[in-house]
């Protein structure tokens, strides 16, 4: 759900980080809504642990679908060749499905092989089945154009996963519009927001996460509210599996020639899109708010947001000494709680 301008809806904010909007307006200004519209507002808190750090020690990103289709059969030698001989590097990521032109039944990939101008192959990646994107198509390219390796990783994605491994609550990714001055407004606007945020949201005290004060000084990864900005041209022909993620994302994200900001947390987990007058300090903090407030749900599928496709060792990263504790007792049910304001000073 993006966050664009408020002129098209009336808008309510509460303590509890809500906001309601009139049911023509788009899904974009109702932040939150889709997780807390059923909520009740006097269920206490069950985990204080930050968003952020629960999902960056416990929340494994799903893979992504990728099918492969070709006019004619692949060998199996031919498969090895293009994932490189290295199966075992992208199970945890993505899962590849090889199909010829004469199997295809999905209208979409139909219709995809049938505007395809190179009918050798054609690469589609799927958002994650357990995503609410699920089916949806977030990427689409060209065989001949598209090896393993860009479907796989990326500099702006290899960075984006080592400035959350290191502790960052939240790397908010700026894909600018070209519009030089709306883009850096838009950085501007968020990096101001950001500094302001840093400052005055507080992390609890290992008393509130009931754990001991020594596994605060024992853990690999410092826990710390920090935040940072990656901008991205969306003509960057090394990012493209990234921007048409993020972009495909919503279905009308595309058509808007505006920056677009995209605030990310844990492993890798997309919260949702601010678009161009939406990037302001309100909306900039809600984010802050929700990624360093308690974790209230612990399972990841009840969270908003989807994975990005990032290969990392997180892990390895995240080392042995958690902060955060798993859900208590098999078969237990989740339970969605109501996030509040971070505290002040």
């Amino acid at each position: 759900m993006a966050i664009r301008t408020t002129d098209c809806c009336e808008t309510v904010k509460t303590e509890e980080f809500l906001c309601r909007a009139i049911p023509s307006c788009s899904l974009a200004i109702r932040l939150g809504v889709a997780l807390f519209v059923f909520l009740s507002a006097s269920v206490l808190i069950a985990c204080q642990v930050p968003v952020f750090r629960y999902a960056l020690e416990r929340w494994n990103p799903d893979a992504y679908p990728i099918v492969v289709v070709t006019r004619n059969e692949m060998s199996e030698d031919e498969k090895k060749q293009w994932v490189r001989d290295q199966p075992e590097r992208y199970a945890p990521y993505a899962s590849i499905e090889w199909k010829t032109a004469s199997d295809l039944k999905d209208p979409t990939i139909l219709k995809l092989w049938g505007e395809s101008v190179d009918k050798t192959g054609l690469v589609i990646a799927y958002y994650p089945d357990k995503s609410e994107l699920r089916r949806t198509i977030a990427h689409s390219a060209p065989l001949a154009s598209t090896s393993f390796e860009s479907l796989m990783t990326s500099p702006a994605r290899k960075e984006i996963a080592t400035r959350l491994a290191s502790g960052q609550s939240a790397v908010w990714v700026l894909l600018e519009s070209g519009d030089v001055q709306k883009d850096q407004a838009a950085r501007t606007a968020i990096e101001s927001q950001l500094t302001l945020d840093k400052e005055w949201l507080k992390l609890p005290t290992a008393e509130e996460m009931e754990i001991k004060p020594e596994v605060l000084d024992t853990v690999k990864i410092k826990l710390q509210v920090d935040f940072s900005v990656l901008s991205i041209k969306r003509d960057d022909p090394a990012e493209r599996f990234l921007v048409d993620t993020l972009l495909n994302s919503e279905e009308d994200l595309n058509s808007f020639a505006e920056p677009i900001a995209f605030p990310i947390f844990g492993r890798g987990l997309v919260l949702y899109a601010l678009v161009g007058k939406g990037i302001n300090g309100d909306t900039i903090r809600a984010a802050s708010k929700f990624v360093c407030g308690p974790c209230s749900c612990q399972v990841k599928e009840q969270n908003p947001g989807f994975d990005l496709l990032l290969e990392y060792q997180w892990n390895e990263s995240v080392g042995d000494v958690f902060i955060s504790q798993p859900i208590p007792g098999t078969g237990a049910q989740p339970k969605l709680l109501t996030i509040p304001p971070g505290r002040k000073k």
